[in-house]
């Protein structure tokens, strides 16, 4: 089979939908499919067949898709299209597959309503119109794919919708394969002491300010809390960690490639993130596929799968940094109950989210989408 995906974004833009067109566009290659992408330039391979938009800015941000598309799409054999944004790549694809007659797919990798702070005084309309605009795009799919269940069923309960499937983002195997020592050293922690780790945006979004006073709150005086990404927030909360008198135990990573990710990985002794935003919450799923406590809200994928007690901590769905502190207190005390927990993820993880699995998944819901337009 032949899918092209069309995405607005591309690396070194970093960001959950970037990640989960990367895995799986690789996930699908690696089990036989012939996938092209038809974006940005930035990620892609130059050697590999994929379609090169122009964008603004230059290489990474957003996509300028031409009229001659499904003419080139046509000549290259694509068999179906698979949009990974519901904005300007998603109107194309549409366009190009009424036009081809080929079936339409779509992923709605966000909850938009929990960015439309970043549409500044137009936030209130934006907040007011993102869910109608989600639903109309929605709507013109054949199928449309939503990375965790209490989304798709939001999808499917707006209206309009001819069929949901739920297909999360694959793990990068190199993650499970981290050298705790190797991260340490790195970061600049001690053997011995432990270490929180936050892999995720530095953003509003993400509520990464939380983390200072769940560090604040753990018993542990000793602890460190890594942050594991850049974004917006980052002199923001350089500044509330030296207002909160925590600033050496608080470490910066910045933007780390696969092996520095594995390395924090198989340092941290729980991985945290105070986040209410994510739909599947991919860092999250890593962490629990390389052996990691995860301590979360109980929302998005991760939690659906890994289950609070079984797999994870998720005390609520909108917990307290007090709430999620007394999670990590426990998995740090409990020795048996790391072990426990450690297990079951790494072993539910393999199941939901390894490459086999998610490219399964995807070939499911294309077939789906072609029975669509018979």
């Amino acid at each position: 089979m032949h899918v092209a995906f069309l995405t607005d974004v591309a690396l070194p833009y970093v960001s959950g939908v970037t990640v989960a067109v990367r895995r799986q566009r690789d996930a699908l290659r690696e089990a036989g499919c012939t996938v092209t992408v038809v974006g940005p330039r930035g990620d892609v391979d130059i050697a590999e067949p994929d379609l090169h938009m122009p964008g603004t800015p230059a290489g990474h941000r957003l996509a300028l898709f031409g009229p001659r598309l499904p003419s080139k799409l046509r000549s290259l054999h694509v068999e179906l299209l698979h949009a990974h944004s519901v904005f300007g790549a998603s109107w194309a694809a549409l366009a190009a597959a009424r036009t081809l007659r080929l079936p339409f797919v779509v992923t709605v990798h966000t909850r938009f309503d929990e960015y439309t702070h970043y549409a500044g005084f137009a936030a209130p309309l934006a907040h007011a119109l993102v869910g109608p605009y989600t639903g109309a795009v929605v709507a013109a799919a054949d199928l449309a794919i939503a990375p965790n269940a209490e989304l798709a069923q939001e999808l499917l309960a707006a209206g309009g919708a001819r069929a949901v499937r739920i297909v999360p983002a694959p793990f990068d195997a190199e993650l499970l394969h981290g050298d705790a020592a190797r991260g340490r050293a790195r970061l600049g922690v001690a053997v011995g002491v432990p270490v929180l780790l936050s892999a995720s945006r530095l953003a509003v979004e993400k509520r990464v300010i939380d983390l200072i006073e769940l560090l604040g709150a753990v018993t542990s005086t000793e602890s460190v809390l890594v942050f594991a990404g850049s974004g917006p927030q980052e002199g923001e909360l350089r500044t509330a960690a030296e207002h909160a008198g925590l600033g050496p135990r608080i470490r910066f990573a910045g933007q780390l490639g696969l092996g520095g990710l594995a390395d924090a990985f198989a340092a941290a002794d729980v991985v945290v993130s105070a986040s209410r935003s994510e739909t599947q919450g991919l860092a999250l799923c890593e962490a629990a596929a390389a052996g990691r406590i995860v301590v979360a809200p109980d929302r998005g994928g991760y939690a659906e799968v890994l289950g609070h007690e079984v797999g994870g901590l998720f005390p609520s769905a909108a917990p307290t940094a007090a709430e999620l502190a007394t999670c990590v207190d426990r998995a740090l005390a409990d020795t048996g109950l790391r072990e426990r927990l450690a297990s079951e993820a790494g072993r539910r993880a393999a199941a939901a989210w390894s490459p086999v699995a998610v490219s399964a998944a995807l070939r499911d819901a294309y077939a789906a989408a072609a029975r669509v337009t018979e």
